[in-house]
């Protein structure tokens, strides 16, 4: 399978599709863990995966110490564009999630918005997991925000349209092979690009399983960023938090 992930991420249209992901759900997120951890202000903090930089700047307005990766330069500059407009100190660098090249210790490590289940085996997708757990400190927690399987199978809409801009945007989606499946069409008046997306689904026992082969133990469940009790076939998210 191709790394499509290298193309939709950088491309220009990528933040335009995900649009009505604001920063709504990374207050949400920040609420949630206020609620339930004793942080104080300085706590270190590894985003994995940060994208646009969406959770990784309002931790650090926030008093967290906040290190972020992402293997997209373009969402990169974007995150390190507004870290800079709010005057933060967001350590922000390029990396594949797989190979990330990292020592010390953090309190936090947070992998958001389904950045998980990209590749073609549970090895390479679990890698970082791996590596996460070296990264942590004894008594450090991560965050792990996922797709729900079930919902997604009982929920798939097949197509959509939306118009933003002068774009015309369709998404075409399936399940194949266990994964989910989408074909991104952008159409304008001077072109027509089209960018994949697929990931492996795995369920709620099945993630649990896999991070307590690295190490770490679920200690919370919700089903959304603002704490609700996680239904394996009503909710729409898998959050989990662990610990090591």
């Amino acid at each position: 399978m191709s790394e499509w992930f290298k193309d939709w991420f950088d491309s220009n249209e990528y933040l335009d599709v995900y649009s009505h992901r604001d920063k709504t759900d990374a207050e949400n997120l920040l609420v949630l863990i206020k609620k339930n951890f004793d942080f104080k202000n300085g706590v270190k903090v590894l985003d994995a995966a940060c994208g646009n930089g969406r959770f990784s700047n309002l931790f650090a307005k926030s008093g967290f110490d906040v290190t972020s990766f992402d293997l997209s330069m373009q969402l990169l500059k974007v995150a390190q564009n507004k870290s800079t407009e709010e005057n933060l100190n967001v350590k922000y660098f390029r990396s594949d999630i797989r190979n990330v090249p990292l020592k010390g210790s953090f309190d936090l490590v947070l992998n958001m918005f389904t950045s998980f289940g990209y590749f073609t085996s549970d090895y390479e997708n679990f890698l970082f997991i791996h590596s996460a757990h070296k990264l942590l400190n004894e008594k450090g927690y991560f965050i792990f925000d996922y797709l729900n399987k079930d919902y997604v199978i009982n929920n798939l809409i097949p197509k959509s349209h939306k118009t933003i801009g002068d774009k015309k945007i369709i998404e075409e989606r399936s399940i194949n092979h266990n994964r989910v499946e989408k074909k991104i069409i952008i159409e304008s008046s001077s072109e027509r690009k089209v960018f994949q997306e697929s990931v492996l689904m795995y369920s709620n026992d099945e993630i649990i399983d896999g991070f307590n082969s690295c190490g770490f133990k679920a200690d919370k469940i919700f089903g959304d960023y603002i704490g609700s009790n996680y239904n394996h076939l009503t909710s729409e998210r898998l959050l989990i938090f662990f610990k090591k």
